[in-house]
């Protein structure tokens, strides 16, 4: 929901801001249950994060991520990273109002040139990051699909697509139906304000800050209006993958 398509909404946004006593029913209320108010404004809405010991934490996200150890939860906090990144490739990014459409291609393709980057040390990392990026670029498929020509659940643009499911679920990404999708299973989606008021307030995830902070491809940079560079969205499906 949004105060702008909202109208009880809307006022309760003005009374948030003008009414104390509603507000200090509110802050109370929402300390007593371990959320933080990240941001309360008309394009985002009051948007909410809570703290890791409350009990609206979400704590299980099987629903969105199959996670079987270590290398997997290695390649969904890059794709994480590399989500945000492309919808914010910069700080500056991060402050302007505005939406930005992205894809699972989109977001493998980008940790994949950083890794790349990595690999030949044009980017140096901190100690301990590294470990990352060579599970997703080296040990991980980019696409393989099964028998019937679905992704499978391992290949990286699959693992892409859960991440952002998983990021419409709490929304953070929308779908986009103004543009073709780049197949069946895969969705074009767009970013939402309450997504840049996570990352402006609470900080990016650390692979964002790595891959913002390094030289990041100028294609990925000159697009932060809306609008995504990559059209051809055949080319990871060219060949079958095993």
């Amino acid at each position: 929901m949004s105060p702008a398509r909202h109208d009880l909404y809307s006022r309760l946004l003005d009374r948030f801001h003008t009414d104390p006593d509603l507000r200090t029913a509110f802050d109370e209320t929402a300390d007593g249950l371990g959320l933080r108010v990240l941001t309360a404004d008309r394009s985002a809405g009051l948007v909410l994060i809570a703290e890791p010991t409350s009990p609206l934490a979400v704590t299980d996200t099987s629903h969105w991520l199959r996670i079987r150890g270590t290398g997997d939860r290695l390649v969904y906090g890059l794709a994480l990273g590399g989500a945000t990144a492309w919808c914010y490739p910069t700080a500056r990014a991060v402050r302007e109002p505005g939406t930005r459409r992205v894809t699972a291609l989109d977001v493998d393709r980008l940790v994949r040139e950083h890794a790349a980057a990595i690999e030949t040390e044009e980017i140096t990392l901190d100690g301990g990051l590294g470990e990352a990026w060579r599970e997703y670029a080296t040990n991980r498929k980019q696409v393989a699909l099964t028998a019937s020509g679905r992704l499978k659940r391992d290949c990286t643009v699959r693992m892409c697509e859960d991440v952002l499911l998983m990021l419409a679920a709490f929304g953070l990404v929308m779908v986009d139906r103004t543009v073709p999708p780049p197949r069946a299973e895969l969705k074009v989606w767009r970013s939402t304000d309450r997504f840049r008021a996570h990352v402006a307030t609470a900080g990016g995830p650390l692979v964002w800050q790595t891959i913002i902070g390094s030289q990041a491809p100028e294609e990925h940079r000159k697009d932060s209006r809306g609008q995504s560079p990559h059209t051809d969205y055949g080319e990871p499906f060219d060949e079958r993958g095993e």
